[in-house]
């Protein structure tokens, strides 16, 4: 199917300003591995991969609009459609010694019926099907899915716990980010 170049465009912009975010939220919060949302791929695997490619870019520092940076940052990426939550995990070379993209993401779609498209240590992507007969809704798999993705970096280390203290048990870091006001 040939790629729409304005579909792309919008894809690579938001993924470029979500790779700068995610730098700034792991730098604030001594965070090795990431897991959130974008909207711009619509469920689209391939698109979603090159949302990935956009976050972990090389900032370009000539560059008016800062773009990118999150390369050395783990992340696990979800974008829905009416059939189906895409999800890609990303594992940079500095931290396949802690865990794999590829497990990571079986980890996770395992528990709904999805499947792993392709993958290795490094990047993989799935998809979980909706259907609606089962109560799999995509909008609700995805947040689902989200939280299950920390929840395999915290068994593996590479998540911190969630302080007492805090009112709010339930935070996923990036989940709870107001991104389209964000400046």
């Amino acid at each position: 199917m040939p790629v729409d170049e304005k579909k792309l465009k919008k894809v690579i912009k938001e993924g470029g300003k979500r790779g700068v975010e995610i730098e700034g939220a792991a730098t604030m919060g001594g965070l090795e591995f990431f897991c959130t949302k974008v909207d711009e791929p619509e469920g689209d695997v391939d698109l979603l991969i090159q949302s990935v490619e956009a976050m972990n870019a090389e900032v370009d520092e000539n560059e008016e609009e800062r773009k990118g940076g999150s390369g050395d940052i783990g992340k696990m990426i979800f974008s829905t459609s009416d059939e189906r939550v895409a999800i890609v995990a990303y594992v940079p070379e500095s931290k396949k010694d802690k865990i794999d993209a590829k497990a990571w993401l079986e980890a996770v779609v395992s528990q709904y019926e999805g499947k792993v498209l392709s993958g290795d240590n490094k990047l993989a992507s799935g998809e979980i099907r909706a259907n609606p007969d089962k109560g799999i809704f995509t909008l609700k798999v995805r947040d689902e899915a989200l939280t299950k993705g920390v929840e395999y970096l915290r068994s593996k280390g590479c998540f911190p716990e969630a302080s007492n203290d805090d009112s709010d048990d339930d935070v996923v870091f990036g989940d709870d980010f107001d991104f389209d006001n964000a400046e």
